[in-house]
């Protein structure tokens, strides 16, 4: 597994080997604050990039966030002879705005007002210099924090996407269901109607939504809705599909000979959880031959 990677500037090395040693040291065991033994330590190294020059620090930030590369966490001074950390800030934030910010700071009192009052929320403060295991565990659990949030953008996109997909495809198979002049219907393993094309509505001079959702038994005399009825059983008890002829009333007046095709529908775990239906007018063809 990647080391996750936070950032620090600060114009006093002392502070800067500070941040090292709490976040890489040499010592596995250094990292154990809460007892757990070396072999679990309780934190993990944490990749940190100090800087005493925050305009390089910048500068190199925004080489690495073009090539994709991210860092989770910046722990910065304010007053820094080359540019203070209010500015750093900023344009840490300009260039990501997912980074999160930690001011370390020798005058806790006015600074997170004023560094708040420009940068709004989301950025924390610590005394400087810190209490090694308290801040350690505050980095950390913010570095937590910036990964969890990745991976639910991450799962968002590829939820969006993935109904993008879905509504593309179901559009394209409506397109499909009308542009046939073929009754064209589905039903789960109830008998229910889960779709239909306008086609066969009109046929049943119904409208697609009054019919699904319900049964043949809720437009057919009793006599059809006990054949059809037996026929999907036929079809989904055997999981094979079955050919039909019969003479029907057309809407238009007169009879008409259909065929119907009813094929069974399986899940992906090989389950019949319905059939769909296709019905074709074949009366003339039936009078030709």
């Amino acid at each position: 597994m990647p080391i996750d990677t936070i950032l620090a500037v600060d114009d006093d090395e002392p502070i800067l080997a500070l941040y090292r040693r709490i976040f890489h040291p040499p010592d596995p065991g250094a990292l154990d604050i809460l007892g757990l033994g070396v072999e679990s330590a309780s934190l993990p190294p944490l990749d940190c990039r100090t800087y005493s020059d925050p305009l390089k620090l910048v500068d190199d930030y925004r080489r690495e966030y073009a090539k994709g590369l991210r860092a989770r966490v910046c722990i910065l001074d304010i007053l820094m002879p080359q540019q203070n950390g209010l500015v750093t800030a900023r344009q840490l934030r300009e260039i990501d705005p997912d980074i999160e910010l930690v001011v370390c700071t020798a005058d806790p009192g006015t600074v997170p007002l004023a560094v708040s009052a420009e940068l709004g929320s989301g950025v924390f403060f610590v005394r400087k210099p810190p209490h090694s295991d308290e801040f350690a565990l505050m980095v950390h659990a913010l570095v937590r924090s910036w990964n969890e949030r990745r991976k639910l953008r991450r799962r968002t996109l590829m939820l969006r996407r993935r109904a993008e997909t879905m509504r593309q495809q179901t559009a394209f198979l409506e397109s499909l269901l009308e542009s046939v002049p073929d009754l064209i219907f589905m039903k789960d393993a109830r008998g229910i109607f889960t779709t239909c094309n306008k086609a066969f509505a009109r046929f049943a001079r119904r409208t697609p939504e009054s019919i699904v959702g319900g049964t043949d038994c809720d437009f057919l005399p009793p006599g059809s809705c006990r054949l059809y009825l037996e026929q999907d059983i036929e079809v989904l008890d055997s999981g094979r599909a079955i050919t039909r002829r019969e003479w029907v009333d057309h809407p238009d007046g007169g009879k008409c000979l259909l065929e119907t095709v009813k094929s069974p529908v399986f899940s992906k775990n090989g389950e019949c959880i319905g059939l769909i239906g296709i019905a074709r007018d074949i009366t003339n063809r039936e009078q030709a031959g």
